[in-house]
């Protein structure tokens, strides 16, 4: 191990880290359920498990957050002012004010507005009106200004899924499980029409003319409907399940369960675009119009932002699930492994995320080469796919197959010439691919060089050593084996983990492994003799993943708790534990001045390094320390006994502020000065002095001081307020024990000394 100062390649110090701040995340703001689109179209209000999110599209970042997790919101709009939100548990509607400034309370008003659970609600053009639907079928409208219901309509059969105003005339239709359109004439209050047409629930509604209507639903079919008389115009058959529609470029554009978006001309009602490969292969469940184009949404909260002509402009990743790995991709970006089949690129600074799709079951671990912008994944179809990156963008350049099970680890060589890839799988094998004579032109060639039965149990990791010639596997067999990179022959096995062991790293300047385990240690290993040599305790759970930083003479790990440690190498203490996920923290990377950390709570964490801001913010409060202290000092000399009692009050120091009352007291007027001095101070000052006088009132030294000091406390105008104060509580009942006690102390020292004169007295006249 390298002991004493270390320097990098430019010949400077490392210093090592102490102390990081969280600069950034990336968080969920979308997991199913309600998405509304804002009038003007450049904020998009989701579900977020139970809360509510305003989420600004550009940017794709969450900007506001209401609600709370005891009472779930089911379904939600808005306008470019307010937010509705329903919810499941208070059986509330609730408005919010989500422009506010931040300093105002963001909750307008909430009102009971159904009896039974809300479950589809819906705002006119004019944001005037506001329709809600409930489980018992009763559809309501409420005045938004004045804050009454002016309509009520009854007559739905079940759960009310589908509500919506026209955009021209006061009509507002609605669906519910009885599979009917019910249209609702709102200047007459009455039913107008009853639509009959769907045979499943209908899912969409979209008016290409102020007459016509057209209706999707799970029926696979497309409805067209002349409102004005309520007739069934034409039905024409998708084949496929219809779960939005939206009007984009004078076409009804659909999306359903095959993840196709397709364009229908509204006027002869036939396909006339349709994409040729989706763009996730994934089921979309919503679909929003979005300017010129649309707003498609996936079952697996991914919103895909398509222009006119169906070609995806950008991908809002709302959830993402358990981050299993995280990887540095190329230049200012980074590559995640989530529960998903899918790897997300994400850009460092802007958070901006793409998708890389082509495997078939999850991803379980990811690894880069940086020289030859390389990209391997593994996953649980038993397979390693190569993406080399091209034009800032992956593409998939071979796949390697032979693996028999879920593979769960994939590592590159680091050397430029001769690079090789090597994978681990729940088969209990090691195998090690490299192109057709370690050409990388000739990565389409990638071919298994050896296959090695590595383990009893599943293996979980794989890493190769800097020099690439070692290669450390660890797995749920409690062991860590060490072989050579050449051949694939057994070199050492590292024994002494009680559980099974999850991450294992080579030293980047030295000759020894790190592995962490389930039994909640991390453990460093001599190559030499395989010997462990540290042993570093901390964590409460299973260490879920570990690695050097500070050119090894630190270490970060990260834990099922989600606490993140760092610690020293050589003395094995834990420097700082940073706490920033609620979740299993499974993926980790320590750059040169930041951790990022990804977790099963689906949220991504930057830490930043503040070390340096830290030392150089302490040196300065020193320096103003030591300025104040001199200034007290100077003050206490010139006799300016008000102002030193003031500052020694502000520089929070109660021994220095007790013999400043000392003084005080001890002046011919000290009582009195004392009492004007305490007239003038603040409340925050009043604070911190009872919190003194509780600490002096412990010591019968001070007793005295204390209690004059109390008493002109007592005495002040401002002794009305302390009662009302609930800051001051906790204090005034600290000072009350040792209060009593000193009194009683004082009382009987007093009958004491009367019985003691007593006894002098008469002493004196048997004398006499």
């Amino acid at each position: 191990m390298v002991k004493g100062k270390i320097y990098d390649e430019s010949g400077e110090e490392v210093k090592l880290k102490k102390s990081f701040k969280i600069s950034k995340k990336l968080e969920p703001f979308y997991t199913g359920g309600d998405l509304k689109l804002s009038p003007d179209q450049n904020f998009l209000f989701c579900l977020c498990e139970n809360l509510v999110k305003v989420v600004e599209i550009s940017t794709g970042q969450a900007v506001q957050c209401f609600g709370n997790e005891e009472d779930a919101a089911i379904t939600i709009c808005g306008n470019n002012d307010v937010l509705f939100s329903a919810h499941r548990a208070s059986l509330l509607i609730k408005q919010w004010k989500w422009k506010g400034n931040g300093e105002e309370e963001p909750l307008v008003r909430s009102f009971k507005a159904h009896p039974v659970p809300v479950t589809s609600m819906s705002m006119d053009s004019s944001s005037s009106l506001l329709g809600s639907g409930a489980t018992d079928g009763v559809v309501r409208v409420w005045d938004i200004e004045n804050n009454y219901c002016t309509h009520q309509f009854k007559g739905s059969k079940g759960v009310v899924t589908l509500l919506q105003f026209h955009p021209k005339k006061l009509h507002l239709f609605s669906s519910a499980d009885d599979l009917l359109i019910k249209v609702w004439d709102l200047e007459t209050s009455t039913l107008i029409h009853n639509l009959k047409g769907h045979v499943s629930p209908v899912t969409s509604l979209v008016f290409p003319t102020d007459t016509t209507m057209i209706s999707g639903g799970r029926d696979k079919v497309l409805v067209t409907w002349d409102i004005s008389s309520g007739v069934l115009k034409e039905t024409l058959p998708v084949f496929e399940v219809i779960e939005g529609m939206a009007l984009c470029g004078g076409r009804v554009v659909t999306a359903g369960d095959k993840g196709v978006l397709r364009a229908w001309d509204k006027t002869s009602n036939k396909c006339v675009q349709q994409q040729n490969t989706p763009a996730l292969k994934r089921e979309f469940v919503n679909l929003v119009p979005y300017k010129t184009g649309v707003l498609a949404v996936t079952f697996d909260q991914n919103i895909l932002v398509y222009n006119k002509d169906l070609e995806i402009e950008k991908n809002l990743i709302g959830y993402n699930d358990e981050i299993i790995d995280i990887k540095p991709a190329m230049e200012g970006h980074l590559a995640l492994a989530t529960n998903s089949e899918q790897i997300r690129i994400i850009n460092s600074e802007t958070l901006a995320t793409t998708v890389l799709s082509g495997h078939t079951g999850t991803v379980l671990s990811i690894d880069t080469n940086p020289e030859h912008d390389l990209l391997a994944s593994s996953s649980k179809d038993n397979t390693v796919i190569i993406w080399k990156c091209e034009d800032s963008c992956y593409r998939q350049v071979a796949t390697c197959t032979g693996h028999t099970s879920a593979v769960s680890g994939v590592a590159w060589s680091h050397l430029p010439e001769n690079i090789f890839l090597v994978s681990v799988s729940s088969d209990l094998t090691l195998k090690l691919w490299q192109p057709a004579k370690g050409n990388i032109q000739k990565l389409h060639k990638t071919k298994c060089v050896y296959t090695v039965k590595a383990h009893e149990k599943d293996i979980n990791c794989v890493t190769v050593s800097p020099n690439d010639k070692f290669i450390i596997t660890g797995s749920l067999d409690k062991t860590a084996k060490v072989w050579s990179a050449d051949k694939g022959n057994l070199l050492g096995v590292l024994r002494g983990h009680k559980r099974g062991i999850w991450s294992a790293r080579f030293s980047p300047v030295d000759q020894c492994v790190l592995t962490s385990s389930g039994d909640a240690l991390i453990k460093l290993w001599r190559l030499s003799d395989y010997s462990c040599i540290r042993t570093y305790e901390g964590h409460s759970a299973s260490v879920l993943n570990c690695q050097f930083t500070s050119l090894g003479r630190q270490i970060v790990s990260c834990c099922a708790d989600g606490l993140i440690k760092l610690w020293d190498t050589q003395t094995s203490e834990c420097v700082t534990t940073l706490d920033g996920h609620t979740d299993k923290c499974w993926a980790l990377m320590a750059t040169e001045d930041s951790i990022i950390s990804g977790a099963a709570d689906s949220l991504l964490c930057f830490w930043k390094d503040v070390t340096a801001e830290e030392e150089e913010e302490e040196i300065r409060e020193e320096q103003v320390q030591c300025e104040q202290q001199q200034e007290l000092r100077n003050l206490l000399f010139d006799g300016k006994l008000a102002a030193a009692f003031a500052l020694s009050l502000a520089l929070n120091m109660p021994y220095k502020c007790l013999g400043v009352a000392q003084k005080i007291l001890e002046l011919d007027d000290g009582s009195s000065q004392l009492r004007s001095l305490i007239e003038n101070l603040q409340m925050d000052q009043i604070e911190s002095l009872l919190e003194y006088l509780a600490t002096w009132n412990t010591n019968s030294k001070h007793t005295i001081i204390a209690q004059n000091v109390l008493f002109a406390l007592l005495s002040s105008s401002q002794s009305q307020s302390f009662a009302s104060n609930s800051k001051l509580r906790v204090h005034w009942e600290a000072l009350i024990p040792y209060t009593e006690r000193h009194f009683e102390r004082l009382t009987k020292l007093q009958q004491q000394a009367t019985f003691l004169q007593y006894t002098w007295d008469r002493m004196k006249l048997s004398e006499v």
